[in-house]
């Protein structure tokens, strides 16, 4: 095996070729024509290092087949110090399931000046939701909490493009630094609020 996990463009594990063929098709960016799509721990480990060695630090297996179905579902894995300009998709609203690490979905107002925070937590060694949905658009983006961030994520297909945020900076602003730092301090200000388990 080489690339921690990858040999040539499938997803391995134990030294065996995962029962879903995964193909990377660009950096960071996996997909399989079987049917039925089958996503083992193994898999999300893997998705994992393969985000590690990517440039933006980031992956995902796309398990819808084509870009134009009516539902599509990915598997993602952000890195740490993720904080993706705020972004809504007109067209549905969203789901969230995690599996991996601990991570806060922050949801904003029209104009970004109300925030809400959902935690989520995937395994139990964290407290969180296990799942979120948005049954509406609405502007959001992911805050990495704890371990690993993997998520599931469903939305409504054919995907046309998701619209950003006027009111968040762009990358060259230097007023991005301070919103992402606000941004930060919400997600882990939710984290602190969650009741701990029993």
């Amino acid at each position: 095996m080489d690339l921690q996990g990858r040999k040539g463009n499938y997803f391995c594990y134990d030294g065996r070729m995962s029962s879903t063929n995964f193909i990377e098709v660009s950096p960071g960016v996996f997909e399989t024509s079987q049917d039925p799509v089958v996503v083992s721990s193994e898999d999300v480990e893997t998705l994992i290092r393969a985000a590690k060695l990517t440039p933006r630090g980031r992956a995902r297996l796309l398990l819808h087949g084509d870009r134009a179905d009516n539902l599509h579902e990915m598997v993602i894995a952000l890195p740490s110090n993720s904080c993706d300009h705020p972004h809504i998709n007109f067209k549905s609203g969203k789901s969230f399931l995690a599996l991996s690490g601990r991570f806060a979905v922050l949801c904003f107002s029209d104009d970004g000046t109300e925030i809400t925070a959902h935690v989520l937590a995937g395994d139990e060694r964290w407290t969180g939701a296990r799942m979120l949905r948005l049954r509406k658009p609405v502007w959001h983006t992911i805050i990495p909490l704890d371990g690993d961030t993997v998520f599931l994520e469903t939305i409504i297909g054919p995907f046309e493009g998701n619209r950003f945020a006027s009111w968040f900076p762009n990358e060259e602003d230097a007023a991005k630094s301070g919103w992402t730092e606000r941004l930060r301090q919400s997600a882990h200000a939710a984290k602190l609020s969650c009741s701990p388990r029993a």
